[in-house]
């Protein structure tokens, strides 16, 4: 386990988008150990990015209802206009941040998710098959079916943008 620190800072060290070290200098039990710590650290950025889906997700749809029994009430309080307003500002506010958020995890996971490729690269070469582990990068170059690099993160990058602008349009809506 000495020779792994060592190795994790060397294969850290690697820009994002260019592994040209040598596949030799790093042994098969260092580099499924490293593979292994690598893959912990993106299952911790993807469940952030879960998490706080489902954050966005439970946030929405309480504004939502609330918005609409709002709408329903008829009521025209002061409070109730303040809070015909307020509810669309906040449930924008909450889509934002979520948005930024989300794109945090992905900046951290990306230069991840291409060593996980490399390792994977690492130890296809090593045991001389191939395909035995598919690269899963987070760049084309580093991923076996780059169409899915694209596509499995619409939800994540598309829905908080799509509340957001319904809640452009309700707080238009009200007359703002």
């Amino acid at each position: 386990m000495g020779k792994v620190l060592p190795a994790l800072d060397q294969i850290m060290s690697i820009s994002d988008d260019s592994f040209n070290e040598s596949i030799d200098d790093i042994d098969l039990k260092d580099t499924l150990a490293l593979a292994a710590y690598i893959e912990q650290l993106l299952m911790t950025e993807q469940q952030w990015i879960l998490n706080r889906l489902s954050w966005l997700f439970t946030s929405q749809s309480f504004l939502l209802t609330a918005f609409v029994v709002l709408l329903s009430s008829g009521n025209h309080s002061t409070t109730a206009n303040l809070l015909r307003v307020a509810l669309p500002i906040l449930g924008l506010f909450c889509c934002i941040t979520v948005a930024l958020a989300i794109r945090a995890a992905e900046r951290v996971g990306k230069p991840l998710g291409n060593r996980r490729a490399f390792l994977s690269t690492l130890i296809n070469h090593k045991v001389k098959s191939p395909m035995l582990v598919p690269k899963i990068g987070s760049s084309r170059a580093f991923r076996d079916n780059p169409w899915t690099l694209h596509h499995g993160s619409l939800p994540h990058v598309v829905l908080p943008w799509a509340f957001a602008m319904l809640w452009l349009l309700l707080l238009i809506s009200t007359g703002l």
